[in-house]
């Protein structure tokens, strides 16, 4: 899936006679197969979405999806509503499931809470029902972006910060009561919001939204290595801001780490596994029948390889939109086949 940018896109930031070409015209474009109604607030509001897998009836998934000026919404595969829990100005949600607390096993999603300047905690039952389990502090101020993982070293959740921190929390359950324990705190030198953290290689991604994408090694809740794999303005098309990521997960250690180049609307590959080769870029269009509007400036997302519809046997990718068609005042959220984007990526570049 190794995909090759022309010479005028390299060249379109710095040359007068490429200005009037679509910046993303070298990219190949998918459309989505679906999408949310919009969130219900208005203006900067829906921001970062997680999938929960229903593993008894895959075509009966969830999307989890934050309003952060208001909570968090329960979507189906179609994009319908199912449910809206309003507990606050959450930003972003990330979900582990199957993760044992002594001998209760739960589906947990944790988001960063801005009215309560901590994290919201949630219970997802077997039928995909959403029910807040508590929240816990955290120890800055105005928690921003969050990622989660269940490993060897329990359920720990990773708080970044505009300040450059990333805080990492493990967390304890005793009598369905959790409680959460600052284990380390790091640091990179500026704004930070998405990250994804991969149990196989104990390896924290995080986006330096002015900057680029950071590999961090850990040890435990030890910093180990530190990387950047790519870097704003470098041929891959990676541009600020930096925001979602998350990893297409395959057998062992492969798949690929998915990022959102925001002010370029567009999305950046690489490879999941050391030394996270760049695997190809594209965007986002509308549908043909104009029915789905095209996507712009995403700034949360998340992807499964799980095939939990027919149509989409590699799973799905979901993304935030800020403009939900042309008035610029809503938000939602767009789903993608990967097969779609499999597919785009093997092609020859424009």
């Amino acid at each position: 899936m190794r995909f090759q940018t022309s010479v005028c896109l390299l060249a379109l930031s710095f040359t007068a006679a490429c200005a009037s070409v679509d910046p993303n015209e070298a990219y190949p474009k998918v459309a989505p197969f679906a999408e949310t109604v919009a969130v219900g607030s208005t203006g900067d509001a829906a921001d970062d979405p997680a999938i929960w897998i229903n593993e008894n009836s895959l075509e009966e998934s969830r999307v989890l999806g934050t309003d952060k000026q208001a909570g968090v919404y329960v979507y189906d595969l179609s994009g319908k509503v199912l449910q809206f829990l309003p507990i606050g100005e959450l930003n972003n949600v990330d979900l582990r499931q199957g993760v044992m607390f002594g001998q209760q096993t739960v589906d947990l999603a944790a988001a960063t809470n801005r009215t309560i300047n901590g994290v919201s905690l949630f219970e997802i039952s077997s039928d995909g029902t959403v029910e807040h389990a508590g929240d816990f502090p955290v120890e800055t101020i105005e928690p921003y972006g969050l990622c989660t993982g269940y490993d060897e070293s329990g359920y720990r959740v990773f708080v970044t910060y505009k300040t450059g921190q990333v805080e990492i929390y493990s967390l304890a359950s005793e009598g369905g009561a959790y409680a959460a324990t600052l284990e380390n705190t790091l640091k990179l030198e500026s704004q930070l919001e998405g990250c994804t953290y991969d149990e196989f290689q104990n390896v924290l991604f995080v986006g330096e939204e002015a900057t680029g994408v950071w590999r961090i090694d850990l040890d435990r809740h030890q910093e180990f290595s530190r990387r950047a794999i790519d870097r704003v303005g470098s041929p891959t098309g990676l541009v600020a801001d930096v925001e979602g990521m998350d990893i297409w997960r395959g057998p062992t250690n492969s798949g690929y780490l998915v990022v959102s180049a925001q002010e370029g609307d567009r999305y950046v590959v690489y490879e999941r596994s050391a030394p996270n080769r760049w695997v190809g870029t594209f965007a986002i269009t509308g549908t043909l029948d104009e029915t789905i509007d095209g996507v712009s400036h995403t700034d949360g997302l998340t992807v499964t390889s799980v095939g939990v519809l027919p149509e989409s046997p590699t799973g799905i990718l979901v993304v935030q939109d800020d403009s939900n068609g042309d008035d610029g005042l809503t938000q939602n959220f767009k789903f993608v086949s990967w097969k779609a984007i499999e597919a785009a990526l093997s092609a020859p570049a424009n």
